[in-house]
């Protein structure tokens, strides 16, 4: 059974969950930034994980026009959907749910918030005024959930 991460990450937690997951799946899992890399032909997988980021409350650009074009052949296949965000609670899964188109999010297998992490320094000067405006001068985060991470692992099993 071949499995694909298929991800986008515009400052790096992303691209960090989808690899600490991969690691988690095992041997074999593949990893592809949907923001670097051209779309992957989806035909040689059984299983396919989509994941990315919320700025704003909205996932990127690159992801929601994958999901979008891809639904109906995603509809074929074991798929499950993650997001790193700082929301909580119910928040966070408004936030997921609205990532994907609802059809692909009713088909998953599982969903998940793997939580945020922010590289300060890697961000643009509008990012960080809006962090600032956002977090005030406590711009701690709460990290990536390992924990969530193994579950989703071994929901996707």
């Amino acid at each position: 059974m071949k499995t694909i991460i298929i991800y986008t990450s515009k400052y790096g937690c992303t691209e960090k969950a989808a690899y600490l997951l991969k690691n988690q799946l095992g041997e074999g899992t593949e990893v592809v930034n949907l923001m670097l890399a051209k779309e992957p032909t989806l035909d040689r997988y059984d299983t396919i994980i989509l994941g990315g980021s919320v700025y704003y409350g909205k996932i990127q650009k690159q992801m929601t026009a994958f999901a979008s074009k891809f639904q109906n052949e995603l509809g074929k296949k074991r798929v499950g959907l993650f997001i790193c965000a700082g929301a909580k609670g119910e928040q966070a899964t408004q936030e997921l749910k609205a990532s994907f188109p609802e059809k692909l999010y009713n088909h998953s297998i599982t969903t998940e918030v793997f939580g945020d992490e922010i590289y300060e320094e890697k961000l643009t000067l509008l990012d960080r005024f809006v962090l600032r405006m956002v977090k005030g001068k406590n711009r701690s985060v709460n990290g990536l959930s390992k924990e969530t991470i193994e579950r989703f692992a071994l929901a996707m099993k």
